[in-house]
């Protein structure tokens, strides 16, 4: 006897099976068994359906110390057919085999074949509560596959349906944990110019229960931490999708003056009773825009996914994932060097130049001036004229080809009648060398009034000339 009580302890351990107290808020089923205990289940996957087996009869001693264990009636030692697992002694009383594997699918069999159906019910609610249960040694089939016992000393029993493992972040491959989304696809790093726009994706799994060291606890609430540097983040276009449903208007959402986002996902309502199922994937999306302070290089966003239980609801939230906390994306901005220069590679100075998206048409790229350099202006600063010389033009997106025209050449110089590509290299060692000519000198253009005189002019003085030596010349025979 003290022996399978010995291994009753352990496997409740093992199952986390114990007593919650009241769950008067839970869905209730009456066994119509007449007995006067109970078996709650908590973390209940609403829609599935719950069957609870009487196994064996259980009585406890006046003291609580010792639990009897017997055969129902019109079973015996010879057809109860759970001899692998247990022994019967010629009294019916039970004692549980060493060794005996009470998981295994051939145990669940057995269970359900053999043992006394006792209730059950399709849960509509997180928590699920069968009573008027008689003392005894249970099977619970679902997805939990767990036994428990109920009887004199703990007549109210709870045992938490671990339908899932605790909360976790998915694969990468699969777009979990903190994520840069590039139309269909995720990345954790990605290139962009400043002022564009960049979508960010946060996905786990999110769990109503986590267990450690053999102790479950109730999750009472997530909360994710996002830290943006070098980019602004557009509240507007946040999204919280739990299981699919939109909750965002459910969300407690706190924006710091540095752009720090907060967001708490309550899982709980007031009394206590879990929220959402178990397990529910969570899905966070919103947008950010690369600011001026990406201009040297790049712009990260980190995040951190957490959750609090009911013991500790007001504490440092514990990490998903506490071998990687936090995780960062990263978003790169890349330069180029214009040079102007002649046929001979001089460096000319007094040219003026725009930036464009396109070959013809397309839109203009504002920069201002920082230092001696140019950056991507952001929304609402005023563009400046890119002066050169040789200049570095910065906060842009590498493998991206932009187009410069030139404006004004330098003085003597003709202005180039196309804009000059350059495609933007990762290892930041484009060039755009832009060379001019000098103009060609060009005939003078007066009027046609003086120029027809002069022209007339030019050809009398000429017939004058030829009259005159023509008639020097007879003159002299």
């Amino acid at each position: 006897m003290k022996k399978l009580q010995q291994f009753l302890t352990a496997l409740v351990a093992v199952l986390t099976v114990f007593a919650l107290g009241s769950s008067a808020l839970a869905q209730t089923v009456d066994s119509g068994k007449n007995g006067a205990g109970t078996i709650t289940i908590s973390n209940a996957s609403q829609g599935d359906t719950y069957t609870i087996y009487k196994l064996f009869d259980a009585t406890v001693t006046e003291d609580g110390t010792g639990i009897s264990y017997k055969l129902p009636a019109g079973k015996t030692a010879d057809n109860f057919g759970g001899s692998q697992w247990f022994e019967v002694d010629s009294k019916g009383n039970i004692t549980a085999k060493s060794g005996a594997d009470l998981t295994s699918e051939e145990f669940k069999t057995w269970a359900t074949q053999n043992g006394e159906q006792i209730a059950n019910a399709k849960a509509d609610d997180n928590t699920l509560q069968f009573t008027a249960v008689p003392f005894g040694y249970y099977f619970i089939k679902s997805t939990l596959g767990s036994i428990i016992s109920v009887d004199s000393t703990q007549p109210n029993a709870t045992v938490i349906d671990k339908n899932t493992t605790n909360p976790t972040i998915p694969d990468k491959n699969t777009g979990g944990g903190k994520t840069i989304l590039n139309n269909t696809s995720t990345t954790s790093q990605t290139t962009a110019k400043i002022g564009d726009t960049v979508n960010f994706q946060i996905k786990f799994n999110a769990t109503n229960y986590v267990t450690k060291d053999r102790q479950t606890k109730q999750i009472v609430s997530y909360t994710i931490e996002d830290t943006p540097t070098a980019l602004a983040i557009n509240q507007g276009s946040l999204l919280v999708n739990v299981a699919g449903k939109n909750i965002t208007a459910n969300v407690a959402k706190s924006f710091d003056q540095s752009g720090k986002m907060k967001l708490v996902l309550t899982w709980v309502a007031d009394n206590n009773k879990t929220i959402y199922n178990s397990p529910s994937e969570v899905v966070i999306t919103y947008s950010a825009v690369v600011t001026k302070d990406a201009k040297d290089g790049q712009a990260t966003n980190s995040a951190t996914i957490g959750y609090n239980t009911s013991d500790a609801p007001n504490t440092n939230p514990t990490p998903v994932n506490p071998a990687q906390p936090t995780e960062t994306t990263t978003i790169t901005t890349h330069r180029f060097t214009l040079k102007k220069t002649n046929d001979a590679s001089d460096t000319l100075t007094g040219a003026e130049f725009k930036l464009y998206d396109a070959a013809n048409n397309g839109t203009e790229i504002k920069v201002v001036k920082d230092g001696n350099e140019y950056r991507v202006a952001e929304a609402g600063e005023e563009g400046a004229i890119i002066e050169a010389g040789e200049v570095v033009i910065k906060g842009l997106k590498h493998s991206t080809t932009y187009y410069l025209e030139e404006i004004k050449a330098p003085n003597g110089y003709n202005v180039l009648t196309e804009r000059k590509a350059v495609t933007v290299s990762e290892d930041n060692n484009a060039r755009a060398d832009v060379v001019n000519k000098k103009g060609a000198v060009l005939p003078n253009t007066g009027a046609i009034g003086t120029t027809l005189f002069y022209l007339i002019g030019s050809i009398l003085l000429l017939v004058a000339l030829v009259y005159t030596i023509s008639k020097r010349r007879m003159n002299s025979i």
